[in-house]
């Protein structure tokens, strides 16, 4: 079977928060994302979403949706969808970084081949493992008394994780707040905490023996980025589970982190990956190497994103940290059924390719550029 790219076409739209989130890095009302619509010569049509956060990747959208049209897109019509690897080699070669413009195209594919052959995406990634796919509730960096009502309310909807920002105050505000978190939730429910960055090893490592009684499933990324070395100090001196996120894009820097003793699991994002493609293989490094992994969206995804990670992660045979796939974080979505969740926890649509379809009325809303 041949499917010959004949355009692709980006949009850019902006989604709204349901409430702003908090963080150490950065607080964020909106998210602006680009839109990817992918067709063949064959009548077949592909979606993808770069969510875009400057802040994490570095990529804007103005910058995205250059990228796609003026180098990617010249590049890639007349190309077979199916040749998926020649397709990533050659973007790579165009561009080096700006992994969410790269996966929003690598989705479009996947969702295109898998409607070429009939079937649910999942079922070309090597099909399911598990039925659903429980997801995160985030609690922005406010006061106690607000991130109890937050995190109470994520439980009232029937989450069974809880994921805190920290950093972004005080160590000392961020204590009370998690203690407030876990008075209010109880202790079933499983705490995370995420740092975006924020602290030196040394303060890091002084907040998670005093946060040990709240009992954090893990730590997202302590320290910077690029100190690996502060990474594995952290690591060494505490008994919570550490997990880069903003320093850890695919199966090389797994490695690295690897050989430093730098992670007891992974945070896996398509966003960094680049797509689904290098997804699968930074989660077989995972995997081998006996991590944990939690595969994270972005809030103020869209459906079209959330359902990629969705499809991947009911095929990954480890997933110990669960997911934290946010569309339920957005005030509007571009699709005719946006994926919500049940009871905390995510189901796969069952129609070929992503499983959903763009609502253009709703799309013309949230464009951009409009």
């Amino acid at each position: 079977m041949i499917a010959k790219i004949i355009a692709i076409e980006a949009i850019p739209i902006a989604i709204p928060l349901v409430r702003p989130l908090k963080m150490a890095m950065a607080t964020v009302h909106q998210r602006d994302s680009v839109l990817v619509r992918i067709r063949t010569a064959e009548g077949l049509m592909g979606l993808g979403e770069a969510v875009l956060a400057p802040y994490f990747t570095g990529e804007n959208q103005f910058g995205s949706k250059y990228a796609i049209e003026q180098l990617l897109a010249p590049a890639l019509v007349g190309m077979d969808a199916f040749d998926l690897h020649a397709i990533t080699q050659r973007m790579d070669r165009i561009m080096t970084g700006n992994p969410s413009t790269k996966a929003a195209i690598d989705i479009a594919l996947h969702d295109l081949i898998a409607k070429g052959l009939n079937v649910p995406l999942y079922k070309i990634l090597g099909g399911k493992v598990r039925e659903q796919v429980n997801s995160t509730w985030a609690v922005s960096a406010t006061d106690a008394e607000q991130a109890a009502d937050e995190a109470r309310h994520g439980v009232e909807s029937g989450f069974r994780a809880i994921k805190v920002k920290v950093g972004a105050q005080p160590p000392a505000i961020d204590l009370q707040r998690l203690e407030a978190i876990r008075k209010a939730v109880g202790e079933e429910v499983h705490l995370r905490a995420d740092a975006n960055q924020a602290w030196t090893p040394s303060a890091a490592i002084k907040f998670l023996k005093a946060a040990a009684v709240y009992d954090l499933q893990f730590i997202e990324q302590p320290v910077n980025r690029d100190d690996i070395a502060g990474m594995a100090e952290v690591a060494r001196a505490v008994d919570t589970p550490v997990a880069p996120d903003e320093g850890l894009f695919g199966a090389t820097d797994a490695l690295r982190y690897l050989r430093a003793g730098a992670a007891d699991g992974v945070v896996m994002k398509l966003i960094k990956t680049g797509g689904i493609a290098n997804a699968q293989k930074l989660a077989a490094v995972v995997q081998a190497a006996n991590l944990a992994l939690h595969l994270g969206g972005m809030p103020g995804e869209t459906s079209i994103c959330a359902a990629a990670e969705l499809h991947l992660a009911v095929t990954l045979p480890e997933l110990s940290w669960d997911s934290g796939i946010y569309p339920h974080s957005s005030q509007q979505d571009v699709v005719a059924d946006r994926l919500l969740p049940v009871e905390g926890a995510y189901s796969p649509p069952e129609a070929p390719g992503l499983g959903v379809e763009l609502d253009e009325a709703a799309l013309a809303y949230c464009r951009s550029d409009r």
